[in-house]
């Protein structure tokens, strides 16, 4: 079947199609709300790992009848059952949620990889000095790169050019001699094509620009005050002005400007505030802004900032709201985590009140599951380790024991395996012993997924941990050795794929040999094959380079392998593959799918030796739009100024289940872009 091409010029991976309908009815939507121009579709890459059957709500189908349910009066359908997303599998997490573990560009822009080559255990701030040896040249981005973009965008009004090419400018995030960025945006936000406008308003947040015009036209959207009504040429509608909220978290995360950070947060607060808005994508967008502040504790400013945001997402988190409403409250919990962490002075109220709310013992009764799965996703950010049963040394005993509780009884799944999640998050030796005990006892096809995935997180973050402190780092070969066994065991494909990603999360190298050789026998599943891949790249498994480059040999038309093998060829510093990429690129061979994966991959692995081909590419006339459009996305992935992909900073830890259509909906969300 053809691969999804979603908008704004690439996608993600985020998880599919999840986004709740409106309490009046009517789910998400596929393209933006408003009008458009140009050809339909855009580029992007279908999705490399996790389900692709589009699904719904939690106990929806996406606005369509339940499987097995009689069609309504008037309604036509198929017979049968249909089939749907299972949005509680392992698989959906990680995706959204990998990219601090694979640190891939980390691993693209060192020089040759040496013998004994360790680095693994490099944590953050702890580069090689040869890091960037691969990277884009300064010059390069200044004289090559950034003036093709712009001159490709400005030759054409085609949606698919001009949208790849504005985020890719974005990820750049500085001003080029002869123009500036907000130049290059702004004109944009008045064209009569909706994607084209968010867009140019989403540009200027990934740019992190934190100049005065360029604050002042993402509040004036924001507030659809007279400011955004000139620069949009009339009303800012409720995804323009999403889209600006986000952008002012944005620039607010990448500055250390404090009176920037007062001026976001103003218009934010402002936002979520006002009883008028009530487009659910405005108020979330505005609760995430505010997760972004990138506040310091230390400083004066910041301090009674982080002070005023916390009150004002608690104030709308205790509001009386209803079970629609309560989906945008879900996002409060994890927004607060994100601005304070585990050691903030009011960690342990807010420790309490999630709680109290993950019991159902809270002040407000909730009747949605979205609240729930929050709790227990903001508990394994906050609560610290559990390391023995000594109460009076370690009060945050009872939170662990509290989300064993929530494993065993709650009767919402997803806010089950969010715990589970959560206990490894936190760590600590009793946590450790809870984990191996339910992996032991867990169903292969529903739990044991998860618990392999824990013992994945729980093992990467106590490694983190040792290193912070400057420790030994000590191997957890008991985990290592349960996972192999179990793996060498497992017959179930979706099991064994958790397994090949929480060996790799282990580094338990004792187990490569066994992946290498299910990698050969399994090739032609791809989902398996493609995390039998990461899971050797995350142990850093050299002897399998030969292996996976013929597997990209092999999967031109398997879009998803394909592209998850380019990234563990990466992870594991092969500088030969974007050679090979680049050739199947040229080839001529014309699949629509395939190029998208190879151009997709090119932006995560890509490095300086790969700007000649993508600029000739942007600017072949032979090829079609969407062609070129992939070559401006790839473009962007290479001259990126992030480690991460920006917006990591959002989908790190997010509660996925508590989607909207600007955060994702499989096409044109904030998380479905490159």
């Amino acid at each position: 079947m053809p691969a999804l091409l979603p908008a704004h010029g690439g996608q993600y991976v985020g998880p599919p199609d999840i986004v709740p309908p409106h309490p009046g009815g009517g789910g998400s939507t596929g393209r933006p709300v408003g009008p458009t121009t140009g050809q339909p579709g855009s580029p992007g890459t279908p999705q490399p790992s996790g389900p692709v059957t589009p699904g719904g709500a939690p106990g929806t189908t996406g606005g369509r009848p339940a499987p097995g349910a009689s069609p309504q009066p008037g309604q036509t359908g198929p017979r049968g059952y249909e089939l749907t997303t299972d949005l509680t599998q392992w698989d959906i997490w990680w995706e959204m949620n990998k990219n601090p573990y694979l640190r891939l560009r980390e691993a693209v822009h060192r020089g040759p990889v040496q013998t004994g080559d360790d680095d693994y255990w490099l944590g953050p701030g702890r580069r090689h000095v040869a890091q960037d040896l691969l990277a884009p040249t300064q010059q390069q981005i200044l004289d090559e790169i950034l003036p093709a973009l712009k001159k490709a965008m400005d030759s054409t009004s085609q949606r698919d050019i001009t949208s790849s090419c504005m985020v890719a400018m974005a990820k750049i995030g500085q001003n080029h001699p002869t123009f500036r960025l907000v130049d290059v945006f702004a004109p944009r936000l008045r064209e009569n094509d909706q994607e084209v406008r968010e867009t140019a308003a989403l540009a200027l947040g990934i740019a992190g620009i934190a100049g005065q015009e360029e604050l002042d036209l993402l509040i004036g959207l924001a507030n659809d005050d007279a400011v955004g009504k000139r620069a949009s040429g009339g009303q800012v509608n409720d995804r323009t002005r999403a889209f600006a909220l986000y952008g002012l978290g944005l620039v607010s995360h990448a500055t250390s400007n404090s009176q920037v950070k007062r001026k976001a947060f103003a218009a934010l607060r402002g936002v979520l505030a006002d009883d008028s808005v009530g487009n659910r994508n405005v108020k979330v967008a505005a609760i995430l802004g505010m997760s972004l502040l990138n506040l310091d504790p230390a400083a004066s400013d910041d301090q009674a900032i982080l002070a005023e945001a916390l009150g004002a997402l608690e104030d709308y988190y205790q509001l009386e709201l209803g079970p629609g409403q309560q989906l945008i409250q879900a996002h409060c919990p994890t927004a607060i985590v994100r601005l304070i962490g585990r050691d903030h002075a009011r960690a342990d109220y807010f420790k309490e009140l999630f709680a109290a709310d993950l019991q159902g013992k809270g002040k407000r009764k909730r009747s949605s599951h979205d609240i729930a799965r929050s709790c227990a996703l903001a508990l394994g950010q906050m609560a610290k380790p559990c390391e023995d049963k000594d109460d009076a040394a370690h009060p945050d005993n009872r939170y662990s024991r509290l989300l064993l509780d929530t494993y065993f009884d709650h009767r919402d799944q997803q806010t089950r395996y969010f715990a589970l999640l959560a206990l490894g998050q936190i760590g600590g030796e009793l946590n450790r012993q809870r984990l191996l005990r339910e992996f032991d006892k867990g169903s292969k096809s529903l739990e044991k997924p998860w618990a392999a995935l824990a013992l994945g997180v729980f093992t990467f973050a106590k490694h983190e941990r040792q290193l912070v402190a400057q420790e030994p780092i000590a191997a957890e070969s008991e985990i290592g050795a349960t996972l192999h066994r179990c793996f060498k065991e497992g017959k179930d494909p979706n099991l064994r794929a958790a397994l090949a990603v929480a060996l790799g999360l282990t580094r338990t190298t004792a187990a490569a040999p066994d992946l290498r050789q299910m990698l050969i026998a399994a090739q032609h599943q791809e989902q398996l094959a493609g995390y039998l891949c990461i899971g050797l790249a995350l142990m850093k498994d050299h002897a399998s380079v030969p292996l996976i480059r013929t597997i990209i040999t092999n999967s031109g038309r398997r879009s998803t392998l394909l592209q998850q093998a380019a990234i563990a060829l990466g992870k594991l510093g092969d500088k030969q593959v974007a050679d090979q990429l680049q050739a199947m690129l040229c080839d001529g061979e014309p699949n629509l799918a395939k190029l998208a994966a190879v151009a997709s991959a090119l932006g995560f692995i890509g490095d300086r030796r790969t700007v000649k081909p993508l600029l000739k590419m942007l600017f072949d006339d032979q090829l079609g739009a969407l062609s070129r459009a992939f070559a401006a996305v790839a473009l962007g992935g290479v001259a990126d100024r992030e480690l991460l992909p920006w917006n990591t900073k959002i989908s790190r830890n997010l509660n996925y289940r508590a989607a909207v259509e600007t955060l994702t909906n499989q096409q044109s969300g904030l998380l479905d872009i490159l």
